[in-house]
Formats: structure tokens, sequence, C-alpha cells
């Protein structure tokens, strides 16, 4: 348990460091205009990093890897990753229905859960 959350929490701060990094310069680029460059690095590049990863450690003989690179690294780069993967997940079993419903209610509530934080803290 211990060496799980230790490969873990290395993969954390990784993914961390390296989301600020992209983020941080990409919006140094923009000059903190336009679109989301860095976001959209990050959640690409973490949604092939995860793909790559659960597949190649659905073996179960990668555990730590799969703790150190999908959850820890790839959950601090981007929680998109998880959820791109779940949603190709879908299609590879031909359920169009439960893909076209997870991408919807994921982007709709999460949308409406970033609205709902900022009126929350009073600033619309």
């Amino acid at each position: 348990m211990a060496t799980g959350i230790l490969y873990l929490s290395l993969g954390a701060v990784l993914g961390a460091t390296f989301r600020f990094l992209i983020t941080h310069y990409s919006s140094q680029l923009s000059q903190h205009h336009g679109f989301p460059y860095g976001t959209l690095i990050v959640n690409v590049l973490g949604s092939l990093l995860a793909g790559y990863v659960l597949t190649w450690s659905a073996d179960h003989e990668h555990d730590l890897w799969r703790l150190f690179a999908a959850t820890g690294f790839c959950g601090a780069f981007t929680t998109f990753s998880a959820f791109a993967y779940e949603s190709v997940g879908y299609l590879h079993e031909g359920n169009w229905l439960a893909f076209g419903t997870n991408v919807l209610v994921n982007n709709l509530l999460c949308c409406v859960a970033v609205a709902a934080g900022i009126w929350l803290h009073g600033a619309v």
C-alpha cells in the first residue's frame, strides 16, 4: 500500500508540474488572450498517455506503473484523460448511446458546475 501511494504521489507531483509549465508558458505566448491552447495540449497529451498506459497495464503486471503514470501523472496533469478513455471504451463496445450521453453529460455538467462555482463566489 505504501509503495503504491509513493508511486501515485510521484506521478501526481510530476503531472501537476508539467501541467503548470505547459499552461503557464502557453498563456504567456498568447499574452493571456484567445483559445486556451495550454489546456488543449495537456488534455490531448494526457488522453494519449492514459490510453496507452491503461491499455499497456491492463494485464495487471504493471500496477505500480499504472498508479504512477495513469492515476498519478495523468490525474494531476489532466482529469480529461480518464473521461476520454472511458468515452472511447464505449465506442469500442459499439455503444454509441453511452458514448454520446457520457460526452454530453460530462461537458454540460462541468460547464454548469463552473458557472455555479462562479455564481457562488459572487463574481457573476
